[in-house]
Parts: structure tokens; C-alpha cells; sequence
């Protein structure tokens, strides 16, 4: 499988790595202003941002190692098992993003968060169950499967980078 397929099928998560970190600065406005992610500074909406955040930052810090040997392997038989794995952790990501305490107003958002996380996790999966494909129908499955990735990964992105409940 080519190293572009695979650096492509991440990127939307690595932006969704990165986002609740901008978020928290204030998504590149004045760090001055009291807000957060476009909420007063210690509304509900604002702290609920920084856990979040906080849920984010977990995922990231504990898939980093991961990722990284996602974008470096280049054996289907080494992938797969990879895909697995982090389809898991997406899974929790998910399951922790629903875990956090949302005022009433950021319920859906909260929902849609998860919804987004358990996609992801189930389009990562399922590239880590296909052993009965050969490297060519594998990569042409990856191929397939990075537009929704890409997708659900963008979503993801844009509601944790600027939530607006």
C-alpha cells in the first residue's frame, strides 16, 4: 500500500488532535477577550470546552506512539492489527466524549462529538479485519474508506475546534 494512502487516512485526525488545543486559545482571536472558544470565559459552555479538551489531549497523548507506526508501516499483516487497535481507541474516544458533563444547550453537540468518534472507530476496524484481501484489494479498501475517514475526521475537527452550542 502507498505511504500517501496512509498519511492521507490519519491527517483528519491529526487536525482533531490538534483543534481543542487551538480552541483554547481562543481559535486564534485575542487571548485578551475572555473567551473561549467564542463562550464567556467560566460559563458552562466554556468549562465544558476545557474538559473536552482535556478528553482530547488523553487521546492524544496515549495514540501518539500509534499513529506514528500507522504512518511508518508498510506491511498489510503489520497494519491491520494498527487499525484494530486504534479503531479501539476511537471507540473510547467516543465513549469519553459522551462521558462529559455538556450544559443542556451542548447535548447535541456532545452527541454529534461521539457519533463522529464511534464512526471513525468503526471505519478503523473494520481496515483492521480484512486479512482475507491481498495488498492490492487492501489498498484499493484503504482507498475507499479515506473519503469517509476524511469525512468524519473533518466534522470532528470543526466541532471540537469551535463548538457553538
Amino acid at each position: 500500500m502507498r505511504r500517501v494512502s496512509r498519511r492521507l487516512l490519519l491527517l483528519p485526525l491529526a487536525l482533531l488532535v490538534l483543534a481543542p488545543g487551538l480552541a483554547a486559545c481562543g481559535g486564534g482571536g485575542s487571548s485578551s477577550s475572555g473567551t473561549t472558544g467564542g463562550s464567556p470565559a467560566g460559563s458552562p459552555e466554556a468549562a465544558w470546552a476545557k474538559e473536552v479538551e482535556a478528553v482530547m489531549r488523553a487521546f492524544e497523548n496515549g495514540e501518539a506512539q500509534e499513529i506514528e507506526q500507522i504512518h511508518t508501516s508498510t506491511s498489510q499483516a503489520r497494519l491491520e492489527p494498527l487499525y484494530r487497535q486504534y479503531g479501539a481507541a476511537l471507540a473510547k474516544l467516543g465513549n469519553d466524549l459522551e462521558a462529559t458533563k455538556a450544559p443542556a444547550e451542548c447535548v447535541a453537540l456532545r452527541k454529534k462529538m461521539a457519533e463522529d468518534a464511534a464512526a471513525l472507530a468503526q471505519l478503523h476496524t473494520k481496515l483492521g479485519h480484512e486479512g482475507n484481501f491481498n495488498a492490492e484489494e487492501f489498498s484499493a479498501l484503504v482507498a475507499v474508506q479515506e473519503s469517509r475517514i476524511h469525512r468524519y475526521g473533518h466534522d470532528l475537527t470543526e466541532i471540537t475546534y469551535r463548538p457553538q452550542c
